[in-house]
């Protein structure tokens, strides 16, 4: 295994970052068991082993996944001083993603010392009202949140998705995001210069992992929404720890893929988090849009209705967080086209 692809062991991660590799090992040869028994058919996408089995052994994770669903009610579980909702949320209502309504374009952006590939989706209307930088999912790709970033731009928010540079260093995702952060508010991209406090992190998957561990460098943000994130390690809870920004984490039934709904542990560890909402007769495919076969065989089927309920929870979610911040001091910039 190449040295550069290992995440740096700093401190008491230590023993939490070995885990992880090993961990992660494991299901890069479970996901090869599974690629040469579904035999996909053949594209850019790649499948994304997320998977565990019951406890031990740990082998073959991702073949129990396609039998895996524990299914929960719908409930929203709100933070200990929230007003808790005494009914199933309705579905947030999406801004129609017009042509007319956003801007999009591929450009490159240095992360980890490697030239990505982003994706910018762009309000026609100005100023924006912040940015989110949307994480996908190992082993995925920044297609997998074309959608999300169409209704964030539809709705007045920046949606910045980039290629993460990192395989299997997760913790290298994040020092990744917190690079692109950075930049973001000097004004790369062609964006004018951001206020922190105008940026929202999103993830999903791995990605909520990778984007967890970036706000919890990044003091400040709007917030945080993971989108049934996964932590085998605990990396997840000890970053979430010290998240100061608030998060709301939206979740599948528990689940192999999704780690037997790990993000729970994740969101209860936040100590600003707003609300914990488990969506009945999700997978783990709803939570990237567009999905694939490949998903849908190992972790369940994804729906066109499920997915667009996904969306606008986490588009109205993230219209909440920046609504929340409070307007920073003056001279500071503010607006993201």
């Amino acid at each position: 295994m190449r040295a550069d692809l290992l995440p740096p062991c700093r401190g008491p991660d230590r023993a939490l970052r070995a885990r992880g590799r090993r961990w992660t090992a494991a299901l890069l040869l479970c996901a090869s068991a599974a690629c040469a028994a579904t035999q996909p058919p053949p594209g850019p996408s790649a499948p994304e082993p997320l998977a565990r089995p019951a406890p031990p052994p740990a082998t073959g994770a991702l073949t129990a996944a396609e039998a895996a669903v524990d299914a929960e009610p719908v409930k929203v579980e709100p933070a200990a001083d929230a007003e808790p909702d005494k009914a199933e949320p309705a579905a947030r209502p999406e801004s129609p993603a017009t042509p007319e309504s956003f801007t999009f374009s591929t450009d490159s952006v240095e992360l980890a010392g490697q030239d990505q590939r982003v994706d910018v989706y762009r309000p026609a209307a100005v100023p924006a009202k912040g940015i989110a930088i949307v994480a996908h999912g190992f082993n995925r790709s920044r297609v997998r949140h074309r959608d999300l970033g169409r209704a964030l731009a539809a709705a007045g928010i920046v949606a910045v998705i980039p290629d993460l540079p990192h395989f299997l260093n997760l913790w290298g995702n994040g020092d990744a995001i917190v690079e692109l952060a950075r930049k973001l508010e000097a004004g790369a991209l062609g964006l004018p210069p951001l206020a922190r406090s105008r940026l929202v992190l999103i993830g999903t998957s791995a990605g909520g992992l990778a984007s967890v561990l970036a706000a919890a460098d990044l003091p400040g943000l709007a917030g945080w929404i993971g989108l049934d994130p996964v932590d085998r390690t605990d990396t997840g809870i000890a970053a979430a720890a010290r998240l100061t920004a608030p998060a709301v984490v939206l979740l599948a039934p528990s689940a192999a893929c999704n780690l037997f709904a790990s993000g729970r542990s994740i969101a209860r560890a936040a100590p600003g988090l707003l609300r914990l909402q488990t969506f009945d007769g999700a997978s783990h495919c709803d939570f990237e849009d567009p999905t694939n076969k490949f998903c849908q065989v190992v972790c369940g089927n994804s729906s066109p209705q499920m997915q667009a309920r996904i969306r606008g929870e986490t588009v109205g979610t993230a219209l909440e967080l920046l609504s929340l911040r409070v307007a920073p001091q003056a001279g500071t910039a503010t607006s993201a086209q």
